[in-house]
């Protein structure tokens, strides 16, 4: 029987079957796709770069906004600085030339405020498209003092996993938005106004907060929570350094506005859309010195790679299986009836 896929990332499994069947080996190709990998690293003559890209399939009325913030995530993963951006946009047949100029506006303004530079793209209108949808490509140079990309298979057992802010922003915001019209009678206008600001307050873009770490000794890696959420990020980050995982799931910063929208739309925050927060891989010695640089109220230890290859979530002393969701609990929420 033939099995149909569901909305959103490959099934872990598949994408690795996958990408075993491509060309990827390459002297200069220094990280090469894989699960919990986030961008390429490739060395270019003397020079380390870090190269991704991106989708932005949903937010019609913000994508450039997203692309931007989305790539750049994932090229300071890497430990680098994004420089040069490309795209491809496609347009639907029909669509107004305002909202073409305010999608392009947006995007000079965003490629502006992290200093990238637009090296060019593609834009067509096509009846294949029934909303906007942009494509965005960043490349970006290694901002580490020794010159070395960080790469998620470095991890080692008894290094330590922090997180950097709660979760779930961007899953938060989307929420807000697109469920307005339910949330008005249950949420004050307050609350849901700050739900939606925080894609803004503090933002999807994790760059400003990275830079500040990079060039602490003992930050192994880093990894940007997307789709599925921070428990499917977890798996993602364990499965490229090819461990296991104990995470202590009580001490995990979970949004008091993520769990006011749990508790209504009946979804697990931990599965939620997480861009804005990252995960840290480092040494036990380095934790003090991170949390110190982005703020004790920012920073959470929240578990350690293990030599087993089982992701285990602790609540006290009760032990479970840390989930993994092929399918991000927004799909859920939005669905869900109320």
């Amino acid at each position: 029987m033939k099995t149909k896929l569901l909305p959103g990332k490959l099934p872990a499994a598949l994408l690795t079957q996958l990408i075993a069947k491509l060309p990827t080996k390459d002297k200069n190709l220094l990280i090469p796709p894989g699960v919990g990998l986030d961008a390429a690293g490739l060395k270019i003559g003397n020079e380390l770069v870090a190269v991704t890209t991106d989708p932005i399939t949903f937010a019609t009325d913000q994508i450039a906004f997203y692309s931007v913030a989305v790539n750049v995530n994932d090229i300071a993963c890497l430990g680098c600085r994004p420089r040069w951006y490309s795209a491809t946009l496609l347009l639907p047949v029909n669509i107004k030339t305002s909202m073409v100029k305010q999608i392009w506006e947006e995007l000079a303004y965003e490629l502006r405020r992290y200093g990238i530079t637009s090296i060019g793209g593609h834009v067509e209108v096509t009846p294949t498209v029934n909303t906007p949808i942009l494509i965005g490509q960043i490349i970006g140079e290694v901002a580490t003092k020794n010159k070395k990309l960080l790469d998620a298979r470095n991890s080692l057992p008894g290094d330590k996993i922090l997180l950097c802010n709660g979760v779930a922003i961007e899953g938060t915001a989307l929420l807000a938005k697109e469920r307005a019209r339910d949330l008005v009678p249950l949420l004050s206008t307050v609350t849901l106004k700050k739900m939606r600001n925080l894609l803004v307050n503090p933002g999807i873009c994790i760059w400003p907060s990275v830079k500040k770490i990079l060039n602490i000794s003992g930050v192994v890696a880093l990894h940007d929570p997307t789709e599925g959420g921070i428990a499917t990020a977890l798996h993602e980050l364990a499965d490229a350094a090819d461990l296991g995982l104990d995470v202590d799931g009580a001490v995990i910063p979970i949004l008091k506005e993520t769990q006011q929208l749990a508790a209504i739309f009946n979804f697990d925050p931990l599965g939620l859309l997480a861009s804005g927060s990252f995960l840290i891989a480092c040494k036990p010695n380095a934790v003090e010195k991170i949390i110190s640089a982005l703020g004790v109220n920012k920073v959470t230890e929240i578990g350690e790679f293990s030599q087993s290859k089982a992701k285990i979530i602790r609540y006290g002393t009760k032990k479970h299986l840390l989930p993994r969701y092929i399918q991000d609990e927004i799909v859920k929420a939005l669905k869900c009836q109320i």
